[in-house]
C-alpha cells in the first residue's frame, strides 16, 4: 500500500504511519473477523495498487500511541497482563486477538478506545470484539466476568460537560460492555470463520448495510411550498396520514462507509447501489 502526503504534514508524522510495524497475528485477527469479509479480501487483492493518504491515519496512530503509553502500567502488577495476544483455532484458521489489559484475579479486561464523544453509550462493534477476546482468554484458561472500554475522548470539551451533566464529565470515560454466554461467543466465531473462508475461497459475501455503515432510510411529513419538514420517522407507519397540502416524502439512507471511509472502494462493484455484486 503506498501511502500519500497530500496535506503536507510533517515528515515525522508520515515516516510514523509508513514504519508501523504491526502485523497481526495468526490467520485472521479479531478486529479483521468481526469486519467486513468482502474488504478484507479486495484488500489483500489490491495491496500494491491502493493508495492511502496518511492524514486519514493520525488517529489510528494516536491510538497505538496510547497503547504504548499504557504498556507503562501493570507491568509489575501481580495478576496483570498487558498487551498481550491470545489465539485458538478454529475451522483451521488461528484466530488471535490482543487484550490490552487483563486482570486475570479480577476476571476483568479492559479495552482502551481513542474515540470520540458521540460513542460515549458504546456500540454493537465494541461488544462484539470484547467478547470475542472473553472467549479467547477463556480458550486460554482465563475466565472473565466483567467487559469494559475505556474511552479516551479527543473531541471532549470541558465547556460542554460544565453545560450538559449528560455529556462526559471528563475526557476518560468507562464505558460497561454486555456480555455474551461463551457458547454464543463461539457460535459467532465459528460464523464469521466460515464467511471470512468462504469469501477467500472467491466465493461472493457482499458487506452487510451495517457494514457499509448504513444511515437507514427516512421519510418525512411535508408541506408544499415548505423546505422543512413537520416530521421525520425512519418508520412510515409513525407518520400521520398527509391532510390537504401535505405529502410523504421518502429519503433514501447513505452508505457512508462505502462514500467515504472504504479503503477499497475503488475496486468494489457493490459501492453505491444497495445490491450485492
Amino acid at each position: 500500500m503506498k501511502i500519500t502526503n497530500r496535506f503536507g504534514l510533517p515528515e515525522a508524522i508520515v515516516l510514523a504511519v509508513e514504519r508501523d510495524t504491526y502485523t497481526g497475528g495468526g490467520d485472521i485477527t479479531c478486529t479483521t473477523l468481526i469486519d467486513s469479509p468482502q474488504i478484507r479480501v479486495l484488500g489483500r487483492k489490491h495491496k500494491d495498487e491502493m493508495e492511502v493518504d496518511c492524514s486519514q491515519m493520525v488517529f489510528a496512530l494516536m491510538g497505538q500511541a496510547l497503547h504504548t503509553v499504557l504498556e507503562r502500567a501493570g507491568l509489575k502488577e501481580e495478576g496483570m497482563v498487558v498487551e498481550q495476544r491470545l489465539f485458538a483455532e478454529v475451522n483451521g484458521w488461528q484466530v488471535s486477538g490482543q487484550v490490552d489489559r487483563m486482570h486475570v484475579s479480577a476476571g476483568k479486561l479492559s479495552d482502551f478506545k481513542h474515540t470520540t464523544v458521540y460513542k460515549r453509550h458504546g456500540n454493537d462493534g465494541w461488544t462484539r470484539q470484547l467478547n470475542v477476546l472473553r472467549w479467547l482468554a477463556h480458550m486460554n484458561g482465563v475466565e472473565l466476568t466483567h467487559l469494559e472500554v475505556v474511552a479516551v475522548f479527543r473531541d471532549w470539551k470541558k465547556r460542554d460537560a460544565q453545560r450538559n451533566p449528560d455529556y462526559p464529565q471528563a475526557p476518560i470515560m468507562t464505558i460497561p460492555v454486555p456480555l455474551w454466554s461463551l457458547e454464543d461467543a463461539e457460535e459467532y466465531v465459528r460464523e464469521r470463520v466460515y464467511l471470512h473462508q468462504a469469501a477467500s475461497r472467491g466465493e461472493e459475501v457482499p458487506c452487510t448495510d451495517e457494514e457499509r455503515w448504513f444511515s437507514g432510510n427516512t421519510y418525512a411529513l411535508m408541506k408544499t411550498g415548505v423546505k422543512r419538514a413537520l416530521k421525520v420517522s425512519p418508520d412510515r407507519s409513525a407518520l400521520p396520514e398527509p391532510t390537504e397540502g401535505q405529502y410523504v416524502e421518502q429519503r433514501p439512507g447513505e452508505y457512508k462507509r462505502c462514500d467515504s471511509f472504504c479503503d477499497v472502494q475503488a475496486y468494489c462493484t457493490q459501492r453505491g447501489n444497495g445490491d450485492a455484486p
